[in-house]
């Protein structure tokens, strides 16, 4: 019976999680707004140690890929840690509007 509390209350704090939200920017929100693009890309973190920050081009050459042959304005770029028990995912998502012409 003391182990299944124990396996419970391990189980409780290993699959929870804490979100914290780093950074917002945001650029001249463009006043025809019809086109909007969104892109995200996450890395995965042991220990809250990270090596790079590459997964932050996936997210701009997805955005910049949806809107070939126009311009993006309005760029709305959020960037979060979600911390489980030992890894932290680190996210970025990126919201935008494709002006065409």
């Amino acid at each position: 019976m003391l182990q299944r509390i124990f396996a419970f209350l391990f189980l409780s704090v290993a699959l929870t999680g804490c979100v914290s939200l780093n950074s917002v920017s945001l650029t001249q929100v463009p006043q025809e707004r019809s086109n909007e693009v969104t892109a995200s890309a996450d890395h995965w973190a042991i220990l809250g140690i990270a090596f790079d920050n590459e997964f932050v081009d996936e997210a701009i050459n997805d955005l910049r890929n949806q809107c070939q042959g126009g311009k993006l304005d309005g760029v709305l770029t959020k960037f979060q840690n979600t911390v489980y028990f030992l890894v932290v995912k680190r996210e970025v998502v990126a919201t935008a509007y494709c002006q065409k012409g």
